[in-house]
């Protein structure tokens, strides 16, 4: 895959050519923008292209050793340094301090927190490329310690940081990083992507615009039907809520929770179907795979929500198959109720992300929307 390959992304894609181009790559950048739009997948093409072994105009060639070890997340100058277990096994909830620097008063560990590591020289390609995800879950003490390399990188070093909601990170991060902004792409874009892949003709238009722009999530949903399954069930769950009562608060969170658990199982057997082609990381279980699904969840009703707030306009839908619902729903007197239970889920999703407790933050979540409904 090639950069000018990402969907949607030609604005992205042209600030990081033209560094290429005129060997002007900055040491930091910041990608930004909505969730599911390709920024890791940048972020993954550009190390490849900083350290492809063939000579290319501005894309990576997949083919050589570089490329290859990368692709696979075995090289020795670049790492992705993210949330996931620390190496005693201890689930991470933030990005800490010490994956970025070495605390003296603990003893050494593998792999050298990132600041460390930066001050070798590369061991195989000419750039050592560090790719933050999500850099907005870095703890505070880690962004400060994070500042003083982006003040003073070696030559060799590039950082790249990738969030969905850059407000979380600290404002003299951003300004030390050149920033390069991903957006929503076109639905028309999106249905000839996944044409290109094969998807049948019948649903590549109906998942293009149910996507909302979102081309990870089109991808997702044409390799896997329970994921629009999934999305059925929650819409239903919003369409009905205001109708149940406040003491049906603790059934929906748990029809909630019950998708999440659906999706993480589908990803465990998708994951272990691949074991024979691909190293794979091991697929989480239990709570932790099913806290990795939840945001997607409480996104499909955070669309419902943004389409009561619009239908009264006459604006395009996020959910355009269930427009009659969403009329029958609409009360201009909702709207403020409405946009509140945009900023409730988003809060609780937020909340989750942290590792707040599963069920106490879904029915409280819920419990909310109903009595706001009813």
């Amino acid at each position: 895959m090639r950069l000018q390959d990402l969907v949607g992304q030609e604005r992205a894609v042209a600030v990081l050519r033209n560094a290429l181009r005129r060997d002007r790559v900055a040491h930091a950048y910041l990608f930004s923008g909505p969730d599911a739009v390709g920024k890791s997948t940048a972020a993954l093409l550009f190390a490849q292209v900083l350290n492809c072994q063939t000579d290319g105009d501005e894309t990576p060639c997949g083919t050589c050793r570089s490329c290859k070890l990368i692709q696979r997340g075995n090289h020795p100058d670049v790492r992705l340094v993210t949330i996931g277990a620390d190496p005693r096994g201890r689930r991470r909830t933030e990005i800490s301090i010490d994956q970025i620097r070495q605390n003296p008063r603990k003893p050494r560990e593998a792999p050298l927190p990132l600041i460390q590591d930066a001050s070798l020289k590369p061991a195989m390609g000419p750039h050592k490329v560090y790719l933050i995800d999500p850099a907005d879950r870095m703890r505070a003490e880690a962004s400060n310690a994070l500042l003083k390399l982006l003040e003073e990188p070696p030559p060799h070093v590039v950082i790249v940081l990738v969030t969905s909601e850059p407000s979380g990170l600290l404002p003299t991060v951003v300004s030390r990083c050149q920033q390069v902004v991903f957006r929503l792409a076109g639905s028309r874009d999106i249905e000839e992507h996944l044409l290109k892949l094969g998807a049948p003709p019948a649903l590549a238009p109906s998942l293009a615009r149910l996507s909302g722009g979102r081309i990870a999530w089109a991808i997702r949903g044409a390799r896997r039907p329970e994921l629009l399954e999934a999305r059925t069930a929650l819409l239903d769950v919003c369409a009905d809520i205001g109708g149940r009562g406040l003491p049906a608060g603790v059934r929906i969170a748990e029809e909630i929770k019950l998708q999440a658990a659906r999706l993480a199982q589908a990803d465990s057997e998708t994951e272990q179907e691949g074991e024979e082609e691909e190293p794979t990381l091991a697929a989480p279980a239990g709570d932790r795979a099913v806290r990795r699904e939840l945001p997607w969840c409480l996104d499909i009703m955070v669309s419902w929500y943004r389409d009561l707030l619009v239908i009264g306009e006459g604006s395009p839908l996020l959910n355009p198959d269930y427009e009659k619902a969403l009329k029958r729903r609409f009360r201009p007197q909702l709207v403020a109720q409405s946009q509140c239970a945009v900023e409730s889920i988003l809060e609780t999703k937020h909340a989750i992300q942290r590792n707040a407790n599963i069920d106490v933050a879904l029915e409280s979540l819920v419990i909310g929307l109903v009595g706001a409904c009813d």
